[in-house]
């Protein structure tokens, strides 16, 4: 599995999906900075909260659709005829592209920590760097699932949904209900780990989302998601007919 990982890898070299790596993260710097300029504590706050609502599923949908776009124009050549079977050699796909969403979370973290230390923050640290893992495996679940999108409708309806997505997280995560959303759970579970609500504004002391007890079981929803996606993905790729 790690030879078609770092084959993956490989097919990215000189291309645009290896820049969105670093250049979304940039990306967000920069929004942030020119957002907060002036404003105290609100730069790593501003940072985290454009990634994980807006940035990092922009990013991803964009990743999925650029890796599919490349095995189309080999018309899947390089899958099709090799003896491996395509199952692994496209879970092996949903493997690199989420070691890319880790490598980007981990440029947020450095670039907010460095920020939020020279221009003040009130995220804490600890839980910034906590962020990283808990936002990585919340994330997973949308990787079979744009890859799906992308290989069967294409980047409008993928981007599309894209946004449903965002927006419907946005909505929900605050509410009750966040559970039932996959895309709000990351947006919920951060709460506690940022001290940033889902809109952007710092948490304060007693809020209700501040509570830690649900970076678990949310963590724990988002990897049955996670699996679920990725079983029926990879049957459906399975079955499909080389084009």
């Amino acid at each position: 599995m790690f030879s078609i990982v770092r084959a993956e890898a490989l097919k990215t070299r000189k291309t645009m999906g290896r820049v969105l790596i670093w250049l979304f993260p940039v990306m967000v710097f920069a929004l942030a900075f020119v957002l907060t300029a002036g404003i105290t504590n609100a730069y790593a706050e501003s940072v985290w909260n454009w990634w994980y609502t807006l940035l990092l599923p922009g990013m991803l949908a964009i990743t999925c659709y650029l890796s599919v776009s490349r095995e189309k124009k080999t018309r899947y050549y390089h899958v099709m005829t090799l003896s491996t079977g395509k199952r692994k050699l496209m879970l092996g796909k949903i493997i690199y592209i989420g070691c890319v969403i880790l490598v980007s979370d981990m440029i947020v973290f450095v670039g907010a920590s460095f920020g939020g230390y020279l221009l003040t923050t009130c995220v804490p640290l600890g839980g910034a760097f906590a962020a990283v893992l808990v936002l990585t495996i919340a994330q997973l679940w949308e990787i079979p699932l744009f890859l799906f999108l992308s290989e069967r409708f294409g980047m409008i309806v993928e981007f599309l949904v894209c946004l449903f997505l965002t927006v419907g997280g946005i909505i929900l995560a605050p509410t009750g209900k966040w559970y039932l959303f996959a895309s709000a759970i990351p947006m919920r579970i951060l709460c506690p780990l940022l001290h940033i609500l889902p809109n952007g504004i710092r948490a304060e002391a007693g809020n209700p989302l501040l509570d830690r007890s649900c970076v678990l079981p949310g963590m724990g929803i988002s990897l049955l998601w996670f699996i679920v996606a990725t079983i029926m993905f990879l049957n459906w790729f399975d079955k499909r007919e080389g084009r």
